[in-house]
């Protein structure tokens, strides 16, 4: 039996929507009343203690993704970090350009559009095939871009773009880098040091099991003081408990990009997941991944059905996608089974195990797939 099934609360039947919602850990559940016994004894002295949850919160990012804690910044969620982000880019002569994907979620995209009204031109990189190319960015990585946009791990295809060399390329041409690890942290090994990006944004619901409302920020103590946020608050500032209203100062660290006061329950969650993913180790949650997701991608292949994930592993994140010919019919056959996974339109069924998940239930979801589907 698969040992890590008891450490988590996870729904009827067969659960694989863990790139949308991971499964609240047991340890989660039970430890998070420290913070309302802090609130219930102490009022409002519980702040002091309070905030080094979040101090904790940001040190087990650092362990997760090999980033110190100063580096990273609490968010609600990534697309308010890439709104502080956009906000904050200093001027720069004959680079007016903002590059991201198609392919990427739509709500960056939302972001990115807004851009237009400061005189930004929003350029996406077309995906063929599902695909982007090393190539394919050093061609649009052009001279007049201020900025690019990489996803780790594409959501509706679960494609791993190159974010070594997208990066790396962008550094030579002068280009701004933003990752976004929403669908890789947890199931994808990161470092954050040998990218070297400027930032990373990402978020603790989905394979972190951390639950919404946690998001982080990532920005690289190199370059962050050039960068200067637009939506701040006294958690900018680089004396929160000064008070005085005609000195604002920016921290001289990510937390700039931080804001009013914070919420913190999100974030003790967030950590007290964070802490049994970091125990179980990302490289044994990515084996555990791979082997079940081979199997049903083979198994598929044997069955002739369309996946549109890429085959290879090391091109790949934690989910396989696979696009019926009745996405919708098959989407239902599923739930009657009390199956959990969804359905993008454009793309396919998505199908994502975690460390939970066993063979067994890979079996019985490959034996509901049936050929000419």
């Amino acid at each position: 039996m698969n040992q890590y099934k008891q450490q988590f609360f996870i729904p009827e039947g067969i659960y694989l929507l863990n790139h949308s919602v991971g499964c609240l850990p047991q340890k989660t559940a039970s430890q998070k009343e420290h913070f309302f016994e802090l609130w219930k004894s102490q009022g409002s002295e519980a702040w002091e203690e309070w905030l080094s949850l979040i101090d904790g919160f940001c040190q087990s990012l650092s362990t997760l993704l090999n980033g110190y804690p100063d580096e990273f910044c609490p968010q609600s969620n990534v697309s308010s970090a890439v709104c502080k982000i956009l906000h904050s880019l200093p001027p720069q002569k004959n680079r007016f350009k903002l590059l991201l994907s198609e392919m990427d979620f739509p709500s960056i995209g939302f972001a990115f559009s807004l851009m237009q009204r400061l005189g930004y031109q929003i350029e996406f990189l077309p995906a063929n095939n599902g695909i982007f190319s090393l190539e394919t960015w050093k061609q649009y990585l052009t001279k007049d871009t201020q900025l690019a946009f990489i996803t780790h791990a594409v959501y509706g295809n679960s494609f791993l773009n190159p974010v070594t060399e997208i990066i790396q390329y962008a550094q030579e041409q002068g280009i701004i880098t933003v990752v976004d690890i929403a669908q890789s942290a947890g199931v994808v090994p990161i470092n954050l040091r040998a990218w070297n990006a400027d930032f990373v944004v990402g978020s603790s619901i989905k394979w972190l099991c951390g639950g919404p409302g946690a998001g982080f920020l990532w920005a690289n103590s190199e370059t962050a003081l050039n960068f200067a946020p637009i939506d701040v608050g006294w958690f900018s500032h680089e004396n929160p408990f000064e008070f005085d209203i005609y000195n604002f100062r920016y921290t001289n660290n990510a937390r700039r990009f931080w804001g009013g006061t914070p919420s913190i329950l999100p974030f003790v969650c967030a950590q007290l997941s964070m802490d049994l993913i970091n125990s179980i180790g990302v490289d044994k949650i990515r084996f555990h991944n791979q082997r079940l997701t081979e199997v049903l991608i083979q198994e598929s292949q044997a069955k002739k059905l369309n996946i549109i994930t890429p085959l290879e592993p090391w091109q790949r994140g934690g989910t396989v996608v696979i696009n019926f010919n009745n996405n919708q019919k098959v989407y239902e056959r599923f739930q009657q089974e009390k199956i959990s996974i969804d359905v993008r339109p454009g793309f396919g069924l998505r199908f994502s195990p975690h460390i939970y998940n066993d063979e067994e239930e890979i079996e019985k979801v490959i034996a509901l797939m049936q050929p000419g589907d």
